[in-house]
């Protein structure tokens, strides 16, 4: 797998979902880091206080890069 870089919309492994993930769409909020990286799912950048999740990168499947 590549990297996940900030900006990256992701997908969570179907093993890995939480009823409604794939419903939702994420987008990670830093570049992967010794194998995990933030994610926050779009329908919720605005609100006050943005909720993310730290995951391992198993965990998840790139969607769509950010161009740089």
């Amino acid at each position: 797998m590549s990297r996940i870089h900030k900006g990256d919309t992701v997908t969570i492994r179907p093993e890995w979902q939480d009823d409604g993930d794939a419903d939702l769409h994420w987008v990670a909020m830093d570049d992967e880091e010794k194998g995990r990286v933030t994610i926050a799912n779009v329908e919720s950048m605005d609100m006050p206080i943005v909720p993310t999740q730290v995951v391992n990168v198993d965990m998840l499947e790139i969607a769509e890069r950010w161009e740089r």
